[in-house]
């Protein structure tokens, strides 16, 4: 399968090559494409359709590669296709999907998979072994709960699974307010072939400390960020967030859960805190991330010292994070707006001076490509009588 576009003439031996694995749609690997272009890798993009890290100018090639959790036969043999045109030094993958299949099939990809090894991988995507990785680390976690105990969230032990009926699904943990709708999750997972968990509810900031390690699980590189605003409300992903001076009883901690997981490469570790309250983790991710252009505005380049260290390549400056840098998602701040018929103004403000996930005016391709995928939806969108606009 040939890549449908190509914008780099320059022969691969020029340049190192990174392909990034994706959905099309992921802020994280758009960051990851700007952050590994800037450190001079020429990058390319895997994915289903063409979309936000694909029309950027940091990307060179787009390749059609179907989702993992469609055929991963086939997602595999695509990514390896696309490693052999694009002349690929090292395959990342965006999502848990692509991961979790890119890790099972590294031996057939021709580049290097930037992890540990695969059973290593599996445990720390399995919320499960995760949580009991993380007491023995000595970090808190939240405990198990009922659905009698709403509010309560709601979360798969593995997020990513194939609905017959719907095709791929990347599930999210919820929070359900009541008894019936703990139950309603709950069922609703089993009924998809998930495996629920239903855990205590904590309220508090959401706190993240985001490093990349060596092959020895050492921290290179960290960042600590705290969200000043998610959406939706209690269960969303950061909308407005600010780096903030690492805590080292966290940096300890982590360090000792990734030392317990052999993890290698990039980990985002997500913590709720209430007041006075010691963090609970409540989340990992492995991977690329959503907010990731706010520890990439802050000073390190993980993805470049990532991939360096996987393809035994010399490392990049290693810089110190810059406290106080602030990250807006301004697309998910101003459905807020809209839902609550409040705050424009202060929305507006805090995204001067903000590192945005998709604007950028050096590289408007993704925040156009969002333009016209939100001008689509609302085109589609059914209106009061049920026909549509």
């Amino acid at each position: 399968m040939e890549p449908s576009r190509t914008r780099d003439p320059r022969p691969a031996t020029e340049r190192s090559r990174a392909l990034i694995v994706e959905d099309g749609f992921q802020r994280g690997s758009l960051a990851a494409a700007r952050a590994l272009s800037k450190a001079g890798w020429q990058v390319g993009i895997g994915s289903p359709r063409e979309g936000f890290a694909s029309s950027s100018r940091s990307t060179s090639a787009w390749h059609r590669v179907p989702s993992p959790e469609v055929d991963g036969d086939a997602f595999v043999a695509a990514v390896r296709n696309a490693v052999e045109v694009g002349g690929y030094d090292v395959v990342f993958g965006a999502g848990d999907g692509e991961v979790l299949a890119l890790s099972a099939g590294r031996d057939e990809l021709g580049a290097t998979f930037p992890y540990g090894p695969h059973e290593d991988v599996v445990r720390a995507f399995d919320k499960v072994e995760l949580a009991a990785a993380a007491e023995r680390a000595g970090l808190a976690v939240p405990g198990p709960a009922r659905p009698e105990d709403a509010p309560v969230v709601v979360k798969p032990r593995r997020t990513t699974v194939h609905d017959p009926e719907g095709g791929p699904l990347r599930l999210r943990a919820a929070v359900a307010q009541t008894a019936d709708e703990a139950r309603a999750r709950v069922e609703y997972l089993e009924s998809i072939g998930a495996e629920p968990l239903v855990q205590q509810f904590v309220e508090g900031d959401l706190v993240a400390y985001v490093a990349v390690t060596d092959r020895d699980s050492h921290v290179l590189s960290a960042v600590q960020q705290r969200s000043e605003a998610i959406w939706p409300n209690r269960s969303g992903g950061t909308v407005r967030a600010r780096t903030e001076p690492v805590d080292e009883a966290l940096a300890a901690g982590v360090g000792a859960l990734l030392a317990d997981l052999d993890w290698f490469g990039i980990a985002q570790a997500q913590f709720q805190q209430a007041p006075g309250r010691e963090p609970m983790l409540i989340d990992f991710n492995g991977r690329f991330y959503g907010s990731m252009a706010l520890a990439l505005s802050a000073g390190p380049n993980l993805p470049a010292i990532w991939a360096a260290l996987a393809t035994n390549r010399p490392l990049p400056e290693i810089e110190p994070a810059r406290d106080g840098v602030r990250y807006h998602w301004l697309e998910s701040d101003l459905r807020r707006v809209v839902k609550e018929r409040r705050g424009l103004v202060g929305s507006l403000r805090y995204a001067i001076g903000s590192r945005h996930g998709l604007w950028d005016r050096e590289d408007p391709g993704p925040a156009a490509i969002h333009v016209k995928r939100l001008a689509g939806r609302a085109l589609r969108r059914p209106s009061a009588n049920g026909s549509k606009r």
